[in-house]
Parts: C-alpha cells; structure tokens; sequence
C-alpha cells in the first residue's frame, strides 16, 4: 500500500475495485456517442472488464498529473484493490447551480479556457464533464481519470473530445441563454489554445474538427425531428442550440 500522505484533507474519497463496471450495454452507448461525433474511441478503451486494471491506472495518471503540477486529488493509499484520494470540493456541476444565472457564462467560459491550458502542458483527460471538475473560485481541478483512451487514439484526438465532453455537459446552462453562449465557450477555449505553446506536438484544431462535425449532428437533429414528441423534447432543443453555436465558431474561422 502507498504511504498515507501528511498533508491529505480530513475528507476522502475510496474507490474499490469491487465496485460495479460499465455494462455492455453502457459501454456500446459511449461507443455509439463517440463514433458519431467523429471520435474513433476503441472498444476496448469503453468496455470496463478489468476493474483492478482500471484503478491501477488511475492510480498511476493521478500520480503523473500531481508531479506535472496539476490540479488533482491527492493520493492518500493505493493497494491494487482500493484507491483512496482527498477531497478537493465540490463539482463544477454543483457550483454552477448554485451561481446567480449572471454569473454562470463567465465561468463556464473560464473552464473551457483552463481545460485548452490544460491541454497545452500536454494532458489530457478522457472525462471532462462538469462532474468531474471543480472549481473554488481561483482555480480548476479534475477528477475521475479511469478511461484508458491512451495509447489507443492520437492525443489530439483525445483532446478534441474532452472538449466536447465539456460542452456537451454544459449543454443545458447554455442552452436558454442561446447559441451566442455556445460560441463564446467554444472562443475562450480557441483563444487560450493560442495564445501558448503545445508542448506535445500539434494543437488539436477544435474549429475543423468541428466544421467535420456539424453535417452529421444536423443530419441527427433532423431525424430526431420527424418525431414530434422528440422534437419538443430538452435534449433536442440542447443540441440544435449548441449546433448553431458550433456553426458560428465555425464561421469565424472562415471569416477570419
């Protein structure tokens, strides 16, 4: 078992691997997600059959991601059956929904900013949602890092999807304040992506990867419209919302 750490919070978190896997059926959704936005995620990155492997490597990118610096629960055990982590908050997801409606794009933008940052010290993190953020009014922290998408896929790639995780997840913040939203949490991501170095090669090129995007998720918004109980519904509205955000993105490239 790893040493406990001195400094660790009062409050942890123990993740076992005897805790229930990603179904089959689960595994094949995200498979489905991911290859319909263009991600080529490999199956066996998805399907969760080896639950000691999976903390293992955890247990390993935690490690990594604290001595690059980053901001990540710390390690307090690890003994190949059970990983025990601090606490470093709570989500972004929670802290979103309790900040006035004034306040939320302009961290919801900060936090696309800071995962580009985040991207260009060479990381990556396989499950950016807000669930997996936090934020304490200074600064972004990530947890979960359980998904095994490297080596199996390019880190641009990688990257590329992270950051539709997180748009996605903030898909029903922004949606009633429109797709003018969308566009600015797509733009603080492209603005602090060039505003520095990568320093693992090449910047994932989020607006091409986009325009790539946009004619099938269009083609799916209008399948899904032919039904008028889905049509009406809050996810279809989410996704057409952020697919005119997508195109503005998209267009200022061209403009540009």
């Amino acid at each position: 078992m790893s040493p406990p750490n001195p400094t660790s919070p009062s409050k942890t978190w123990t993740k076992t691997a005897d805790r229930p896997l990603r179904s089959r059926r689960q595994s094949l959704g995200i498979w489905v997600f991911a290859h319909a936005l263009g991600v080529p995620v490999p199956w066996h990155a998805v399907r969760q059959t080896d639950a000691r492997g999976l903390l293992a490597f955890e247990h390993e990118r935690l490690l990594a991601l604290a001595a690059a610096g980053e901001a990540v629960p710390p390690v307090i055990a690890f003994d190949g059956h059970s990983l025990v982590t601090g606490d470093i908050g709570p989500t972004l997801a929670h802290t979103l929904g309790q900040l006035p409606e004034s306040e939320r794009l302009a961290i919801m933008c900060a936090a696309s900013a800071d995962l580009a940052a985040f991207h260009a010290r060479g990381h990556w993190h396989g499950g950016a949602q807000t669930r997996n953020l936090t934020w304490d009014g200074k600064r972004f922290a990530r947890l979960d890092f359980e998904e095994p998408l490297l080596p199996g896929m390019d880190l641009p790639t990688v990257q590329l999807y992270d950051a539709l995780q997180l748009l996605f997840s903030l898909s029903h913040m922004l949606e009633p304040r429109g797709p003018g939203a969308v566009l600015h949490v797509l733009q603080a991501y492209e603005d602090a992506a060039r505003a520095r170095p990568y320093e693992a090669g090449l910047r994932p090129d989020l607006q091409a990867f986009l325009a790539h995007l946009l004619p099938r998720l269009r083609w799916v918004s209008r399948v899904a419209g032919w039904s008028s109980r889905l049509n009406r519904s809050r996810e279809l509205r989410r996704l057409r919302t952020l697919l005119d955000g997508m195109a503005a993105f998209v267009a200022s490239a061209d403009a540009a």
